[in-house]
């Protein structure tokens, strides 16, 4: 049962996150509300998972655990930075706080959305690690094997067009002043531009994993 509401609410978290970034699709309002019950969901993850804070003092730490670790403590960081800025430009849900709202608390919400949607992506590689190894063991010296990674090879490529086009690289570095939407673009182009950024650093993070991992297992 706890294992099936762990997946609810990490699915419920992917799709509200990637419907979250469509800011000037849906009005701000929602956008405030949904991102509300995100961090709900975030701090209902954390309490599911709370044993995996005991285990950081036990065991070997492999390249893949370290990373592990790493991503998870700068994704922690990122969404309490979200909601921080969020409460501080909010027009709906925090009004009521009469916070001042300031060119900083939005350059930050930005900031940390696109780190978090990338760690996000990162992360989820991670916990996918297992699955795509084993698909992949599956297919090799199959038929579909080279389709496949021409597949993937695709989603990359449009992947990162994608997260140039959308200039999120500006918006991790800090830079953009004021985000400019192309409210002309169709909701389901964006939502796909989106889905390919996350699943292409995902299949990243798996070949970079994979790759070290194999190099070490070689020098054994």
């Amino acid at each position: 049962m706890k294992k099936k509401v762990k997946i609810i609410v990490d699915v419920a978290m992917f799709v509200l996150f990637v419907l979250l970034m469509g800011y000037h699709i849906i009005s701000n309002q929602y956008h405030e509300i949904l991102g509300v019950v995100l961090f709900i969901l975030f701090i209902i993850h954390h309490v599911l998972n709370y044993k995996w804070y005991k285990t950081l003092l036990k065991g070997k730490y492999t390249f893949t655990r370290v990373l592990f670790i790493v991503v998870n403590f700068m994704l922690l960081l990122a969404i309490l930075g979200i909601f921080i800025s969020g409460i501080l430009i909010s027009a709906h849900v925090f009004h009521f706080l009469n916070i001042p709202t300031t060119n900083f608390a939005r350059q930050l919400h930005l900031f940390s959305t696109v780190w978090g949607f990338v760690l996000m992506g990162i992360h989820l590689g991670l916990h996918l690690q297992m699955i795509l190894a084993k698909y992949a063991k599956k297919l090799k010296n199959s038929m579909f094997e080279y389709l496949f990674y021409l597949l993937l090879f695709v989603l990359i490529l449009f992947g990162c067009y994608a997260f140039i086009k959308n200039r999120y690289w500006r918006d991790m570095a800090f830079l953009t002043k004021f985000k400019f939407f192309d409210y002309t673009q169709s909701p389901f182009l964006f939502y796909l531009e989106q889905l390919a950024i996350l699943f292409g650093l995902s299949f990243i993070t798996y070949g970079i994993v994979s790759f070290v991992n194999g190099r070490k297992n070689a020098g054994k």
